[in-house]
Formats: C-alpha cells, sequence, structure tokens
C-alpha cells in the first residue's frame, strides 16, 4: 500500500475512455481534491479542440503541448490530476507525474474499454473506420507503461464512486 497524505497530489493515467475525467470527478467530490484535466487544460491555452490539434499539427505537436500543460502544474498541492492516455509515452513524463505525487493507473479491460470508445466520437487515436484496432494495438503497446504506477486499480464494473474510494483506501486516505 501507497502511504502519502492527504495534501498529496494524485494522477490518474490509464487508455482512453478509462474514466480518468470521470474519477477525478469523484476524487474531486469524495476527498475535496482540486480537479486538473490536462487536455481540458491544453484545450483552453490552445484554443482548439484536441482532435483539431491533431488534424492540423498533429500527434507530435499535441505530445509537445500535453508535455509542456504537465510541467505547468508545477508546483501542485492536494490536487487530482486526469492525464490524457497518451502522457506516458514520454520517459520524462512518467518521472515528472512520479515527482508529482501518488500516480495511479485506471486498469479497464479491452473489452469495456472498446464499448467506451465505440460510444464516443471525440478520441482522436481510435478511429471508427479501423474497427477499434488501431486502438486495440496502441492499448497494447502503452499497457506496460500504464503497468509501472505505483498504484493499480481495476475499474470494470465499478462505479466512479466506488474506483474513488479504492483509490483513497490505496493512498492511506481512508477517512473519507
Amino acid at each position: 500500500m501507497c502511504m502519502v497524505s492527504k495534501s498529496d497530489n494524485i494522477l490518474l493515467i490509464g487508455f482512453m475512455g478509462a474514466g480518468k475525467t470521470t474519477i477525478a470527478r469523484a476524487l474531486g467530490k469524495a476527498a475535496g481534491y482540486r480537479i486538473i484535466d490536462l487536455d481540458a487544460l491544453i484545450v483552453e491555452r490552445r484554443g482548439r479542440a484536441i482532435a483539431e490539434i491533431f488534424s492540423s499539427e498533429g500527434e507530435e505537436a499535441f505530445r509537445d503541448y500535453e508535455s509542456e500543460a504537465l510541467r505547468s502544474l508545477e508546483p501542485l498541492s492536494h490536487a487530482v490530476v486526469a492525464t490524457g492516455g497518451g502522457i506516458i509515452g514520454r520517459q520524462e513524463n512518467r518521472e515528472f507525474l512520479r515527482s508529482l505525487g501518488a500516480v495511479v493507473y485506471l486498469r479497464a479491460s479491452w473489452k469495456t474499454l472498446s464499448a467506451r470508445l465505440a460510444a464516443s466520437d471525440d478520441r482522436p487515436l481510435a478511429d471508427p473506420a479501423a474497427g477499434l484496432e488501431k486502438a486495440r494495438q496502441l492499448w497494447l503497446r502503452r499497457l506496460p507503461l500504464y503497468e509501472q504506477a505505483e498504484i493499480i486499480i481495476d475499474t470494470d464494473e465499478k462505479s466512479p464512486a466506488e474506483v474513488a474510494r479504492a483509490i483513497l483506501q490505496a493512498i492511506g486516505v481512508e477517512d473519507v
């Protein structure tokens, strides 16, 4: 069990559709953490939707903006950060996340993720024309990186409140 103080930060990682933003909101509500959505921060700063950034500037430019937004969070206190699914693709991002607080991987099965992705139309790397196979291959490539998180929480068939409680227990905040 990872024991951190209640004032420390929680950084949520996981594949697109894992529920990072939803769980961040649940943690904010359950424990009074400030909620930061890294993708929303990028959209706010760039003035364009993520899909638009991907199509006009490419994935590499988006990843640069993502790294820049992550670094801008320091100093950070008593916050839960919902990251983008690809944040872990760069070693420097993985190291920086660990320096900010408890990194929590929201693990969901491919069955759960694919159902969520099929129901969404705002995922630039989940190409419906490819029948989600491209997304599945990306998920498989990223799994070893997600698994490096200090805390792994299985999310299948759990409500956001249940996942939030499991995270708080895992980090030693059990008084909420």
